[in-house]
């Protein structure tokens, strides 16, 4: 920091607080008598011709060349000289004057701090009280030395952001160091703006000085670039998120898809089961009709048969009655049957028999038959599901792919929002087809 005087142009760190008074209302005078005194005769070989070690070389050069193509060349070497010299003391006051506002920043900034623990301390540390202690300072300020509220804060704000900036200090003006003090302007902004004013400082032309405005100007541009990138930052995160999301979606899709070929899978062992029991059917089938012919031979035996014994039965109840002794061997029936009436009825219940058999092996091949023909039409059902889930299952991987490329595309075109009916008819549709598939749930 500054000591008590003003002669000095540098501005030095301690860890001092900053003095407590005003700047000077007379930092330098201009005394022309002074300067004349103090002035010897100007001699351009030995004025001009500089050693390396004065910081002042190519300042005094370019003062020079500006006096010189403004004032004239025919003007007299003492006359430029005069004005050098007090153009370097103007230039010194200009630097000192940034520093004593800059310790002025200091002096407030300590005397609200003081008076916010003050007030804290009495009260109690709360945001109103603190509010409170500050305005109060704020007031004391105006009371006392005249200083404004925001103009307060601005010889605090630039304290605060260049006090240790010496570098800032000498080659900007107050204005643009409360230009450059604001919240919104960042470390890196600043030194490029320091950059692009230390090179205007380093060339001999005076009109390519940056000004207050320039350097607005180009902190504009350099905050509107800041933004520009923020921008695409964002948007570039914002494509990355929507990248993971569609990866995402695309592990699931895969997942779906490949829960679907399971169901396929599972859907095929069952086919082949119903074709196994199909099979399975029509040779139990074979091997119940395979009998058949047999049986119907046997019938038409016992038919037969039965038709004899009862054309015998009828033939000896109908015969006259005569009375003769014969002796004829009788061949002994069966056991079991004494008469033939008997052997009729065992005839009939025989026939009755295979009758019932051959009735009783007509429906259970009517029964399989009509067995085979339900699982013949439910395995060309099921044959047709199949069909049409594999082919929607291909056909959904595809799907997929487009739908995600689309909003892509979408999210990468220049307008959006160009694309939002399409992408809602889209989602009606989807929605459309979500609520089918939930009713067919539910039946």
């Amino acid at each position: 920091m500054q000591n008590g005087k003003t002669s000095r142009t540098d501005l030095r760190l301690s860890s001092r607080a900053p003095v407590h008074r005003m700047v000077p209302t007379n930092t330098y005078q201009d005394d022309d008598t002074a300067s004349a005194a103090d002035l010897v005769s100007f001699d351009p070989m030995t004025e001009f011709v500089f050693s390396v070690q004065d910081p002042n070389a190519v300042t005094r050069d370019r003062i020079a060349a500006a006096a010189r193509e403004i004032f004239g060349t025919a003007e007299g070497s003492d006359f430029i000289a005069k004005l050098v010299e007090h153009m370097l003391s103007v230039a010194e006051s200009r630097a000192k004057i940034v520093q004593e506002l800059i310790i002025l920043g200091g002096n407030l900034q300590q005397m609200v701090n003081m008076a916010i623990t003050h007030h804290t301390g009495k009260v109690g540390d709360t945001l109103t009280a603190r509010r409170k202690a500050a305005q109060l300072c704020f007031d004391f300020f105006k009371a006392v030395l005249g200083i404004t509220q925001p103009s307060a804060r601005g010889y605090i704000r630039c304290h605060q952001r260049f006090a240790d900036d010496a570098e800032a200090i000498r080659i900007f003006s107050y204005g643009e160091l409360n230009l450059l003090a604001a919240k919104d302007v960042t470390d890196e902004q600043i030194d490029a703006i320091k950059l692009k004013k230390r090179e205007a400082e380093e060339l001999k032309d005076p009109s390519k000085k940056m000004t207050r405005d320039d350097v607005e100007r180009l902190l504009r541009e350099l905050q509107l670039k800041d933004e520009q990138v923020e921008d695409a930052n964002r948007e570039l995160e914002n494509i990355h998120e929507i990248l993971e999301d569609h990866k995402t979606q695309l592990e699931v899709t895969e997942r779906e898809s490949q829960h679907l070929r399971e169901q396929l899978a599972t859907y095929e062992r069952h086919l082949a089961e119903k074709e196994s029991s199909i099979a399975n059917l029509r040779t139990a089938l074979t091997e119940r009709t395979s009998g058949y012919p047999a049986m119907e031979q046997e019938l038409a035996a016992k038919n037969k048969k039965l038709e004899e014994l009862s054309q015998q039965l009828v033939a000896a109840q109908n015969a006259p009655a005569k009375v003769e002794k014969v002796e004829v061997p009788v061949e002994t029936l069966p056991a079991g049957y004494q008469t033939t009436k008997q052997a009729v009825m065992a005839a009939l219940e025989e026939l009755e028999e295979a009758k019932s058999r051959t009735q009783a092996l007509k429906d259970e091949q009517v029964n399989i038959e009509a067995e085979l023909r339900r699982q013949q039409a439910e395995l060309i059902a099921n044959k047709a599901v199949h069909t049409s889930l594999e082919a929607l299952t291909a056909a959904w991987e595809d799907v997929s792919g487009k739908m995600s490329s689309f909003q892509l595309a979408v999210l990468a075109s220049t307008d959006p929002k160009l694309y939002d009916p399409a992408l809602e008819a889209l989602a009606a549709q989807l929605r459309k087809y979500v609520a089918e598939i939930e009713a067919a749930l539910q039946r």
